[in-house]
């Protein structure tokens, strides 16, 4: 098997092209530039895309870079890049790494925001099923604010497999469903090396991943609402982590 698989997207706007030229995760095919923008005039994309090769910027006039970005929020820049997607599992690096498995999630507005949430709450990286799930898209990558450039995606198609992949590797690995057996989520440890994994929308969790789970945890709900969106679900677990590892 590849160490890595590619997949193409294409992101506009200033804050979310600087984090594609930066990122080691991305490998930039084309850079468009509307001449006499905000980002034909802004000294950091400058610096980054001239150490590319020339070919690789396009400077167009309105009408022309119009016609090619097709949105009016682009800041005059459009990049066409290569995202790369691990496919070999990551080994432990330090004692308080997390890695966040999603179990068919398939909106990509909610891996977007998933991906800027673990970008930014010190996640190690997030990993995404090959079946049934949407993997890393054009939507994605701009839903993300360049979180798709900041954390490393892995893709898999086996979740309990992975889940003993961390076990023998000493990760606890909690997933998070509405259960009658499930704890309160403020109550899990989620410091140490830890797997967090959430179901997608509709679908949840599959009973064999629960079964293989060392927690099930809930985040209780009030006025009868059952279940949270699952990036919302995420954004709670993962800065609750971060306050943990923190204090």
């Amino acid at each position: 098997m590849d160490e890595f698989t590619k997949r193409k997207i294409s992101v506009y706007g200033i804050n979310g092209c600087l984090d594609a030229l930066k990122s080691d995760l991305v490998e930039i095919n084309q850079i468009y530039i509307e001449k006499e923008s905000s980002a034909s005039k802004h000294k950091e994309i400058e610096s980054l895309y001239s150490n590319l090769p020339t070919d690789k910027t396009l400077f167009l006039d309105e009408t022309s870079f119009s016609k090619k970005v097709g949105t009016n929020r682009a800041q005059g820049i459009l990049i066409k890049a290569q995202v790369s997607i691990a496919q070999a599992l990551p080994m432990p690096k330090h004692d308080n790494e997390c890695y966040v498995i999603l179990d068919r999630v398939q909106d990509p507005h909610n891996l977007g925001q998933i991906l800027r949430i673990c970008a930014g709450g010190k996640i190690d990286g997030v990993i995404i099923t090959d079946k049934s799930s949407v993997s890393i898209t054009s939507a994605v990558a701009q839903v993300s604010q360049g979180g798709f450039a900041k954390i490393p995606i892995y893709e898999i198609n086996n979740i309990s497999q992975t889940i003993l992949h961390f076990k023998e590797h000493d990760y606890w690995i909690t997933s998070f469903e509405n259960n009658i057996n499930a704890q309160n989520w403020y109550s899990i440890d989620l410091k140490g090396r830890t797997v967090l994994i959430f179901g997608g929308e509709g679908s949840g969790i599959s009973k064999k991943v629960l079964e293989n789970s060392d927690f099930t945890a809930t985040i209780p709900m009030s006025n009868e609402m059952n279940s949270l969106n699952v990036s919302s679900a995420v954004s709670a677990i993962v800065f609750e982590r971060l306050r943990q590892i923190s204090i």
